[in-house]
């Protein structure tokens, strides 16, 4: 490690190891921490990394919590379970806290019960469950060097147990209450494609398959970085697990829930074949992979709820119909016989027009009994599954920001609206464990007394933030140069000095202004706070045409220039405040985003100095052929396939045929085995084109960046990306030192083929 100097003067460490860059590598710097400091630092992106987190999946789209301790069934005692990232090791490493119940008010220190370490993209622990037995907890986990199983653990002993002996990465999991019966997913054995005889012998017979899928070949560890389709298993205690057989395809980023009596479960598949009848139901997202030509081999883009029966080892379809995008959950209630589900379309064999209308147009919530099959609606408002109360038999439903809407109660077989239950309570009952936070508040653990309200902190999780300065983030909203409304978070510098116009990045992809976000939605590529401390005022452009207000213009050739228009009348609207330097203009696009971003880039007015595209669908010519399971997407974006009459729209409206009209540096990252590939098309072009182009593959990254390198890579190098741009600073150093020969180079090409300014 190296201790350098910065320009304001704060001492900065280099690490010093090298990174999976295969197309460009670089190396990072980022500031030292140091407790001697007397006066607040800015937070930079190893701040964001090392920051301990609640450790819940999927934190962003599950929406607030109103409760977050895990308590056992007596109610005695709570479990929490925290992350953190450990940037010197490469591992995210999660404990398990558990506190006593009774102490929660009396300054309860808690007791670490597990630590275990992932230096992979997957959890170290994942999905904690207590058993009936109040002292056993049981969860999938793994340190380095392991690949994950089941563990029991006994919080009286601390007696560590591995319930499961796979011979490949068990990835999901439930159990009953009892622990006798485990049902899991786990990673498909390596195939070998390419080294084996009969490929010698005959070649390959090219298909179904992706191109990616023959380039990528026997690698399987490669293969294993990204999305997997899984196998499924049921293991009695004290058996050797049995596979259940299916032809459609199974992922472990969707739920698997057991009943509790280990009698049923439940889990969401991607159907190898999607029924005929159901190009009746009406909705505009999912319609489209619906009536989509099959191809053998391939799962669809349609999932749909299956029923596993754990003693027959049968699946069948638990409804005839489709899962809706929005709103998905499930909760067993009436001791596993029955499964309130939401987000799910009803079968269409009901009686009466105006009931087959309705299941046509909507996404439900309702209950299903698992052995008689019988359906009881419950509603059809958009709202989706919180929670079911065994003691007054009600269902909570929230709405999609996971706020409380409804609820709902059982009688006979019968669901009415009530108010929520107001009956006394004492004990664990009355005590709950929040996580609160806000635009400007990091997130700490509340312990609340619902009765007396009487409120508490727990645990501030990161109280080292008390020496950081962050940039104040504010909501805000303004007009579309379209004329529609756009809501987004506005980071200003932490020294912003009212009348100074700043330089501006404009982050995509979401924002939601009851969350603490350091670099924003995602981990990929963004980097709110740390580029505020450099100076910039950062804006995180809120909602997407594929939800809310816009979904009517998704998978149209609206879609992109609806959003640009946003990013447009971001810069008026800033502007306007007197806030930013129109001149000086950055954007950031990732997932879906990427292809609103190349669009902006190709096809606006507005100047942009400075862009990041970040592993995401593109709209481009080459990825459609690429990917043809994805073909009907990128037809309907772009106005229809990219041949005969349509081929026109292509050239209007792709941003791979109008690269020449792209005066930003770009830079390109895209992440997992096939990002060559998928990153092609743009910097190929640009580069024939002598355009500013940069393109960085992390090829053992995931979609949304887990493991800390991967992270820091990607963070930092667009803190370093837009502050060379757009502010023409530097941080150089001899570790560095090839990313800024490079910039340098590309700023020379720049400067003499473009009217553009950049940073001096």
């Amino acid at each position: 490690m190296t201790i350098y100097q910065k320009k304001s003067g704060l001492p900065f460490i280099l690490l010093t190891g090298l990174f999976p860059l295969v197309i460009l590598p670089m190396s990072l710097a980022f500031p030292i921490r140091s407790v001697a400091e007397q006066k607040k630092r800015g937070v930079t992106v190893v701040d964001a990394i090392e920051m301990t987190r609640w450790a819940e999946p999927d934190d962003f789209s599950s929406g607030p919590r109103d409760s977050i301790g895990l308590f056992s069934p007596d109610g005695r005692q709570f479990v929490i379970v925290l992350k953190k990232g450990n940037v010197e090791l490469n591992t995210n490493e999660y404990s398990i806290l558990l506190f006593r119940t009774k102490e929660a008010f009396q300054e309860p220190r808690p007791r670490v019960l597990l630590t275990m370490s992932s230096s992979t993209n997957r959890e170290a622990i994942r999905d904690v469950k207590w058993l009936s037995d109040s002292k056993t907890l049981v969860f999938l986990g793994a340190n380095p060097g392991q690949t994950p199983e089941v563990y029991s653990l006994n919080v009286d002993t601390s007696r560590l147990t591995k319930l499961t002996r796979h011979p490949t990465s068990v990835t999901s999991f439930d159990i009953s209450e009892d622990g006798s019966e485990i049902v899991f997913e786990a990673d498909s054995p390596p195939v070998r494609i390419l080294d084996t005889e009969q490929t010698r012998r005959r070649g390959i017979v090219i298909t179904t398959q992706y191109a990616s899928d023959l380039l990528i070949g026997d690698c399987n560890d490669v293969q294993k970085s990204g999305a997997t389709y899984e196998q499924l298993f049921v293991q009695r205690r004290g058996k050797r697990p049995s596979r259940v057989a299916t032809l459609d395809f199974i992922r472990d980023d969707l739920p698997l829930s057991m009943s509790p009596n280990g009698r049923y479960a439940v889990l969401p598949v991607y159907l190898a074949k999607v029924p005929g009848s159901w190009s009746e139901f009406e909705d505009k997202l999912l319609h489209p992979y619906i009536i989509a030509a099959q191809e053998p081999g391939k799962p669809s883009n349609v999932l749909q709820y299956m029923l596993l029966d754990t003693k027959s080892l049968r699946i069948a379809p638990l409804l005839d119909a489709p899962i809706s995008w929005h709103n998905n959950g499930l909760s067993w209630i009436q001791a596993g016989t029955s499964v309130v589900l939401s987000g799910t379309y009803l079968p269409l064999d009901v009686v009466g027009s105006a009931d087959l209308e309705t299941r046509k147009k909507y996404a439900f919530v309702a209950e299903v009994n698992v052995a008689s099959g019988k359906i009881t609606e419950i509603s059809h408002e958009g709202l989706r599954v919180a929670g079911w109360d065994e003691k007054s038999r009600t269902l909570a439903l929230a709405d999609g920001t996971g706020a409380l809407r409804e609820t709902y109660e059982e009688t006979n077989s019968v669901w009415a609206r009530v108010k929520p239950a107001r009956h006394s309570k004492s004990g664990s009952d009355a005590l709950e464990v929040r996580l609160e936070q806000d635009l400007n508040t990091p997130p700490r653990i509340f312990v609340l007394d619902s009765e007396t309200r009487r409120r508490k902190l727990l645990l501030d999780l990161n109280p080292q933030f008390d020496h950081i300065q962050f940039g104040k983030v504010e909501a805000v909203r303004w007009v579309a140069t379209d004329g529609h409304e756009v809501v987004g978070g506005l980071y200003l510098p932490p020294n912003y000095a009212p009348g100074m116009r700043y330089p501006l990045v404009i982050q995509t992809h979401g924002f939601d202004d009851s969350r603490f976000w350091i670099e924003g939605p995602y981990t990929s590529a963004f980097a709110a706070q740390p580029l505020a401390a450099l100076g910039f005022v950062v804006l995180q452009v809120g909602g997407s045409s594929r939800a809310g207000e816009d979904a009517e213009y998704a998978d149209t050739p609206e879609e992109a220039p609806r959003q640009m228009a946003a990013y447009e009348g971001a810069i008026d609207y800033l502007e306007g405040r007197g806030l930013i330097d129109r001149s000086r203009v950055g954007i950031i696009g990732f997932s879906r985003t990427v292809f609103y971003v190349e669009y902006a880039l190709t096809h606006s007015k507005y100047q942009f100095v400075a862009a990041t595209v970040a592993d995401g669908f593109d709209g481009g010519y080459v990825n459609s052929i690429l990917w043809g399971g994805q073909k009907e997407n990128y037809s309907s974006v772009i106005g229809g396939p990219p041949v005969g009459a349509s081929l026109a729209s292509w050239l209007i409206n792709s941003p791979g045929f109008n690269l020449d009209k792209i005066r930003a540096a770009v830079r390109i990252e895209y992440y997992g085995a096939t990002g060559p590939l998928a990153g092609w098309q743009m910097f190929s072009g640009l580069s024939q084109l002598g355009k500013t182009v940069e393109f960085l593959w992390l090829p053992f990254g995931t979609h949304v960046l887990v493991k800390p390198w991967d992270r820091l890579t990607s963070e930092q190098g667009n803190v370093d990306w837009f502050a060379f741009w757009l502010k023409g600073e530097e941080f150089r150093t001899k570790w560095n030192a090839r990313q800024y020969d490079r910039w340098e180079q590309l700023r020379v090409v720049r400067n003499r083929i473009s009217d553009v300014p950049v940073g001096k």
